[in-house]
């Protein structure tokens, strides 16, 4: 993945405008996440976002593109992911190799948290981002637990 250092700071907001995961930030928080350009990534079509098995405790925010998740055993498709969607944050919190790949269907771009983007950020807007995390991994639970009735 290349990082994308050129990307213009308005249209950065405007795509975190959009993006559920950051509508509870408000504008300032928004800055600070835009700030971080270094953090903005792009995959192309085919590439890998994460690989199965590696160690790598950042996860992605996909902010334009689709991405599949499957696995290595069977290659079967998990998940197709799209603009909103983020991952990895099971490696981001437990600091355990990827679980799965997650491959570019089409040009992406993502932002990458890692630990070194969350310490630069104010306690409160760290707070709202683990919300975020807890949030979707309780889904996933609530979801695996209805399909096991």
């Amino acid at each position: 993945m290349k990082g994308i250092r050129l990307i213009n700071r308005v249209k950065i907001l405007n795509i975190l405008d959009k993006i559920d995961f950051f509508s509870a930030f408000n504008p300032g928080e928004k800055n600070m996440i835009a700030d971080n350009r270094s953090r903005f990534v792009a995959a192309e079509k085919g590439e890998y976002i994460i690989r199965q098995g590696e160690a790598d405790s950042a996860f992605y925010i996909l902010l334009h593109g689709s991405a599949s998740v499957s696995l290595e055993e069977n290659g079967k498709e998990l998940a197709t992911l799209s603009p909103g969607d983020f991952f990895g944050e099971v490696s981001f919190l437990t600091k355990t190799p990827r679980t799965s790949n997650v491959i570019a269907s089409e040009m992406c771009i993502l932002f990458r948290f890692d630990k070194k983007v969350m310490s630069s950020l104010p306690p409160l807007t760290r707070e709202k981002i683990k919300d975020k995390i807890i949030a979707k991994l309780v889904h996933l639970l609530a979801a695996k637990n209805d399909s096991q009735k």
